[in-house]
């Protein structure tokens, strides 16, 4: 009886150091080794799709899923299932109204990006911003100091994982967001059209590219893998090429509350809209729905919007909806170490040399981006009538992405 409890504990040891024998050599040596040394698992370079009979033979995929499988091994039947997507119609690109076509400002004439004489220089010097502000003590905000294993799950909902080609992307939602999904579908593969993967970014539906099925993200980890998630995520993030891309704060602001209260949306109207109706225009009978309130004339003001930003209030009862959430808050990059910084004011020439970077450039373009539009006049005409005290409050409020990601102080809309 002895004998066979000490097997046992022998055992179970002997078990416990294996793991941790093969998370160490993991973290050391990286996926592209995670397997046998042979001929057939030597790291090789990215191809162009596999047919749907051909077996993808892409070092990210072949290594991971050696890991995952042990993870899904050790977890249990359950974590490990990915959830299968319904084969959807192929679909051509959207059709947009003139009113939505001039409020989210679509422009699908394809042109050619304007070349800088350095773009290396330009992203070397962004990054180098964000990592000096992040180490300057400073320059504080709110959860500038927190570890990446301080972030609760719920917070990692932005990051897109496409294992495939080994890339990670955060995104900011009113920087060009609908179609950087779509390429991250592309690359992953994780929606088909008639049988097949799509491959031409624009044959996605809308409705689809924003379905939180359709992408893996860090949020579903521990769903999946348990208590190796947060390594899993490490590993990734070290090995993976993470980029974001970022927009003006205050012009993104004004996007935000075109397209969301400009716009009739049922949805952003019974939740935000109605309250903002009710809190800041005083009014107490509302129409039922969007299209009842918008026939009567009824609609939140932008100065109506920056009330609700600026009131203590509103954080108290939830965050801020992600369309308007600061760009740090969603992509913390002062805990992850971004590889590419792209910003929407260069968002054809930051595109191109991204797919570049990725090896995927002679797979998919980038599709026809938003109309270029001045800044500065944006912010004028529509800050005009918003008093100034309300303005430096939510400069204040997005200073931290102000700073981060190197966009000047707007120095004329805070002063008198």
């Amino acid at each position: 009886m002895t004998k066979s409890r000490l097997f046992r504990l022998w055992l179970v040891l002997g078990s416990a150091f294996m793991v941790l024998l093969i998370i160490v050599y993991w973290d050391n040596m990286g996926p592209a080794h995670f397997s046998l040394h042979t001929a057939l698992s030597r790291p090789h370079a990215l191809k162009p799709f596999p047919s749907p009979d051909s077996a993808p033979g892409d070092v990210f995929t072949s290594s991971l899923e050696t890991w995952e499988s042990f993870v899904r091994e050790k977890q249990g039947p359950l974590l490990g299932k990915r959830v299968e997507q319904p084969s959807l119609p192929a679909s051509s690109k959207p059709v947009l109204g003139n009113l939505e076509e001039s409020v989210r400002g679509y422009d699908w004439s394809s042109h050619a990006a304007q070349q800088s004489p350095d773009p290396d220089g330009r992203q070397a010097e962004r990054r180098s911003v964000l990592r000096e502000f992040c180490a300057n003590t400073s320059f504080v905000f709110p959860t500038k100091e927190r570890s990446f294993d301080d972030i609760p799950n719920y917070e990692l909902n932005h990051l897109i994982v496409d294992d495939r080609h080994g890339v990670i992307y955060c995104y900011v939602p009113k920087v060009a967001c609908t179609n950087w999904k779509r390429v991250m579908i592309v690359l992953s593969q994780s929606l088909s059209g008639q049988g097949a993967p799509y491959r031409d970014p624009l044959d996605i539906p809308r409705e689809y590219v924003h379905n939180s099925s359709t992408h893996l993200t860090f949020n579903k980890f521990w769903r999946r893998y348990g208590k190796f998630s947060r390594h899993l995520m490490k590993i990734k993030l070290k090995k993976y090429t993470k980029f974001l891309f970022v927009r003006d704060p205050f012009v993104r602001l004004i996007s935000a509350f075109r397209s969301k209260f400009e716009l009739e949306n049922e949805e952003f109207y019974q939740k935000f809209a109605v309250p903002m109706l009710r809190r800041y225009s005083n009014h107490t009978s509302l129409p039922a729905s969007v299209s009842e309130a918008f026939s009567a004339g009824l609609k939140v003001s932008f100065a109506d919007f920056i009330q609700y930003l600026l009131d203590p209030h509103t954080e108290k009862l939830a965050p801020f909806n992600e369309h308007w959430r600061q760009a740090h808050r969603l992509c913390h990059p002062c805990q992850i170490d971004y590889d590419f910084v792209g910003k929407l004011e260069t968002l054809d020439q930051d595109a191109a040399q991204l797919l570049q970077l990725l090896k995927v450039d002679s797979l998919l373009r980038f599709p026809p981006s938003y109309r270029n539009r001045t800044a500065s006049s944006w912010e004028e005409g529509w800050f005009a009538k918003i008093p100034l005290a309300w303005r430096q409050q939510l400069y204040k409020l997005y200073e931290a992405d102000f700073v981060l990601f190197g966009y000047p102080k707007p120095e004329n809309l805070l002063r008198d």
